[in-house]
């Protein structure tokens, strides 16, 4: 290479490395732009979000205000409606009076009642126990039972045992006498 070859080749590879770093710093700087455009974009999004909310504060203000003048008036209503049911109050309060005694009456009448109903839960509860402790003694004594028979099947099933080893040895012998004295008569 010439040194003229040289120099060119060094200039395009310095104007490769320039043109990379111009491409890398264009595409920063796009990113940039976007998350810009993006920041703008949550900006007024939030601006609009806090004019919706200062016009609905607005709002409830004039509302609460309305609401103050309207609460006066029926505070004020309240009061003649207030005097008007004291009286009907004391009224049923004296009525409501003679309920309670008629009440406490029922009450004592009702505590007669719930003494008896419990002392004849206690005796049910007594029977009940008796009645379990009689099933568990006839429960123990079935259980006691069936060891026995299981026992006892046991022993059967031994004795047939030993009954049939008996026969079959009875029949032997029988069928040994009968060759025997066949034996014999020839």
């Amino acid at each position: 290479c010439s040194p003229s070859e040289k120099s060119v080749i060094s200039l395009l590879i310095l104007c490769h490395t320039e043109l990379g770093l111009f491409l890398a710093a264009l595409k920063a700087l796009q990113e940039k732009i976007h998350r810009l455009e993006l920041e703008k974009s949550q900006a007024e999004d939030k601006l609009c979000s806090l004019s919706r909310a200062a016009a609905q504060y607005r709002r409830v203000l004039e509302h609460k205000s309305y609401e103050k003048d309207t609460a006066h008036q029926e505070l004020m209503q309240q009061r003649k409606d207030a005097s008007v049911q004291l009286n009907a109050a004391q009224s049923r309060c004296s009525l409501l009076e003679k309920q309670l005694d008629y009440m406490r009456k029922m009450v004592s009448s009702a505590g007669l009642e719930k003494k008896m109903i419990l002392e004849q839960q206690a005796q049910l509860q007594k029977e009940e126990d008796q009645n379990r402790l009689e099933l568990h003694a006839k429960l123990e004594k079935i259980e006691m039972l069936e060891k026995e028979c299981l026992k006892l099947t046991a022993t059967q099933r031994i004795a047939e045992d030993k009954i049939k080893h008996l026969e079959e040895k009875l029949h032997k012998e029988e069928h040994k006498l009968i060759q025997d004295k066949t034996a014999q008569v020839d």
